[in-house]
């Protein structure tokens, strides 16, 4: 799972069609937003600021995969 850091831009790489929204955005990642329910059950959420967008978003656990870091030449590594 990648490690993912507070205050660094990350790319969306190409997800699939239904999440065209997310394909290829730049997005700030802002840390995590667990909901720890009352059954006891964690879900991991984490928190995003997508640019050129007024409010942060929220992304499953799994959407770390499709987020790549940018280098400071704004290229995904």
């Amino acid at each position: 799972m990648n490690k993912l850091v507070p205050g660094k831009l990350y790319k969306f790489q190409y997800i699939n069609h239904h999440n065209d929204h997310l394909n290829g955005r730049l997005v700030m990642y802002l840390g995590e937003d667990h909901i720890h329910r009352e059954d006891g059950v964690v879900v991991k959420n984490f928190r995003i600021q997508m640019v050129g967008e007024d409010r942060p978003g929220i992304c499953d656990n799994g959407m770390r995969y499709y987020l790549k870091e940018l280098s400071s030449d704004g290229y995904s590594k």
